[in-house]
């Protein structure tokens, strides 16, 4: 049986110990950690086209150390082609003999390509981690500007009270009064007219210079947290396009930011069954099933994509499975290096929803 044995170096066919065949790597550490990193889960271009010569010369039986590597190998014309845990040691420095390549230069490529594998694992673990601080500053800076928003609607209505009911947006709301009501040209005319109107009749009792210069600075400060908010969206939305493009493509950066925060890293999140996948987020919901044998949720924070939210009750379950099993083969392509497959992802997830 030939056995098929991947090093720093390249591919190399085996038989009793001696190299038969082999396919080098580019001598580049960047491009070699590369391959080495997609060997982690699956194969590399090099080790597909080794496989097709071996085939063709008659090596059907290919021993190798982890056989389910292969398993999207497309196996084509290859009939009977299989592979067999092979576990017995190899030699790096008898292949390097072998094949005429100094032990020296050897040991000094494996040392460049484990510092940067080591340097991208460790980019990689922080950059994620802040990700997860940025969604969790998100959410406390949406808490803040929700509390500020009533606080300001409770300040000013001593003034105003009939806005309350008359501007039901807390953006607006805060916007208008940070202006003065001097910018209710920016809002619908009928709001507007309607303002105007209530605002000459008004219950209120009459506000100070102070007053009001204290109910703008509240407004003011609110529409900076949203600025800020704003930025920090923006910030996730450049960092998941490095990070984790297929998510991102296939997710939106919010939307793959918070399930990778879930998780706790997307390390985690690529490990995880589509099912885990599903219901993140809806931890409560699952508990409280578990304990009463309730109904068990059919999502968690992926209901926040409008395919799942604006699906009737029938479908939502389908569509988020459709989905979830989407988004575990994106995070694992992010996480182990695959090709960019974001965008064949989407389509056929819009695909198999419209037959629903």
């Amino acid at each position: 049986m030939t056995r098929l044995y991947t090093n720093i170096m390249g591919v190399f066919a085996l038989k009793k110990g001696r190299v038969i065949e082999k396919n080098l790597f580019p001598e580049n550490p960047m491009e070699i950690a590369d391959r080495i990193t997609v060997l982690e889960k699956s194969f590399c271009r090099e080790e597909e086209e080794l496989i097709h010569r071996l085939y063709e010369t008659g090596n059907i039986v290919l021993g190798v150390r982890n056989p389910k590597r292969f398993r999207e190998l497309d196996t084509g014309d290859m009939e009977n082609l299989r592979f067999v845990k092979e576990q017995d040691p190899v030699d790096d420095m008898v292949i390097v003999a072998q094949i005429g390549f100094k032990r020296k230069k050897f040991m000094s490529l494996l040392s460049q390509v484990n510092l940067e594998i080591t340097r991208r694992r460790v980019r990689e673990v922080e950059k994620d981690q802040l990700i997860i601080q940025a969604v969790n500053s998100i959410d406390e800076l949406e808490e803040s500007a929700n509390k500020l928003s009533k606080r300001l609607r409770e300040f000013y209505s001593y003034c105003f009270p009939e806005m309350d009911y008359l501007v039901k947006s807390d953006e607006t709301y805060v916007s208008l009064v940070e202006g003065g009501l001097g910018n209710l040209d920016e809002v619908h005319p009928d709001m507007a007219k309607g303002i105007r109107e209530s605002r000459k009749e008004t219950l209120g009792v009459d506000f100070s210079k102070g007053d009001y210069l204290a109910v703008k600075a509240l407004a003011r400060s609110i529409l900076k947290l949203n600025e800020t908010k704003s930025d920090i969206e923006s910030y996730i939305g450049d960092s998941m396009k490095e990070m984790s493009p297929n998510l991102n493509e296939l997710a939106g950066p919010l939307l793959g930011a918070r399930l990778i925060s879930l998780a706790g890293s997307l390390k985690r999140l690529a490990k995880m069954p589509a099912s885990t996948v599903q219901v993140l987020g809806a931890e409560d919901a699952f508990f409280r099933f578990l304990k009463t044998g309730k109904k068990p949720p059919k999502h968690g924070i992926i209901f926040t994509l409008p395919e799942i939210r604006g699906a009737s009750m029938k479908t939502r379950g389908k569509i988020s499975r459709k989905f979830a099993a989407k988004l575990a083969i994106a995070a694992k392509a992010d996480y182990f290096g695959s090709d960019f497959i974001g965008d064949q992802l989407r389509d056929d997830f819009l695909k198999k929803i419209k037959d629903l």
